[in-house]
């Protein structure tokens, strides 16, 4: 497996498969940003990127997205993660490799947090980040108004520091 910051034209028709594959109510509010090619990688190209390839055929396994929660200087040394993995390379320690790169790089942009957010509908993801070091740091009861009904969020985080 290769791990990269490099995204290429051939990459993002396979991360927009791999969104549309696995992104769904239960585990999202934003769909619609799935609706639209175009806007899609328009904004993919703004994201800062790791990217899972497979290494004999450059496959894409899947994305770690990062970003800091807001402009203000104060959440400088914090990284809020988007993580989608293709379903067939689920299992296969694709989050692991992508993480620990992650965690590579974390030190030399003065990175102490990281935190993503799962849907109380997820147990299953809220298991897996719990087995890779993040804690639950808090409950959103009622986030979401999806199908007709409220969905609570909890946000986890990884310390570096």
């Amino acid at each position: 497996m290769i791990i990269t910051e490099k995204l290429t034209a051939e990459h993002i028709p396979q991360l927009w498969a791999i969104d549309r594959a696995i992104w769904n109510t239960q585990n999202t509010p934003a769909l619609e940003q799935y609706e639209d090619y175009e806007r899609y990688a328009t904004g993919l190209k703004r994201q800062q990127l790791l990217l899972a390839l497979d290494e004999a055929t450059g496959a894409v396994l899947g994305a770690l997205s990062y970003h800091h929660p807001s402009p203000l200087p104060a959440h400088r040394r914090h990284w809020v993660l988007g993580i989608g993995i293709a379903p067939n390379a689920q299992g296969q320690g694709v989050v692991q490799a992508l993480m620990q790169h992650l965690l590579t790089m974390a030190p030399s942009h003065d990175i102490g947090k990281i935190s993503l957010r799962v849907f109380e509908t997820n147990p299953n993801a809220r298991r897996f980040y719990q087995k890779l070091g993040f804690h639950e740091e808090g409950f959103l009861p009622r986030e979401y108004w999806l199908n007709d009904q409220w969905v609570a969020e909890y946000i986890m985080a990884y310390y570096i520091d």
